[in-house]
């Protein structure tokens, strides 16, 4: 009877998150489930945020530049952010960037920097120059 009562409170206790089982054991210690996703969320943000950087140094020391012709502008989201489409050649292949700005109308002929090996990475000239000031 005692044993059968000590399990249905074990049954019944809960986390702080509402749920019991939702962790791991890692290096003999207890981990929640939920530090393990914030911590992939974080960890995720600091890649891209320095794989941007990379790219834009890269840009910046080796890039290659050439003219496209923007193909869209649009508002995105609600706080009325500009996005530009543009495309460019390269190789006979087409390839497509953006910019977030308002300077940009639809036919426009824009300046960018591509890199030879990835011409996939690629920015706006005017965008690099103002973020190197």
């Amino acid at each position: 009877m005692e044993l059968l009562k000590q399990l249905s409170e074990k049954q019944m206790k809960k986390d702080k998150f509402g749920f019991e089982g939702g962790s791991i054991i890692l290096w003999n210690k207890k981990i929640s489930l939920i530090w393990i996703i914030l911590i992939g969320i974080v960890l995720h943000f600091i890649i891209v945020v320095i794989q941007n950087e990379i790219d834009n140094n890269d840009l910046n020391r080796i890039g290659i530049e050439t003219s496209a012709i923007v193909k869209d502008v649009r508002k995105i989201g609600s706080k009325g952010v500009i996005r530009c489409s543009y495309t460019f050649r390269v190789n006979n292949l087409i390839y497509t960037g953006s910019v977030d700005d308002d300077y940009y109308k639809t036919g426009d002929t824009i300046q960018i920097l591509y890199l030879k090996k990835s011409p996939e990475v690629n920015r706006d000239k005017k965008f690099l120059d103002k973020i190197n000031k």
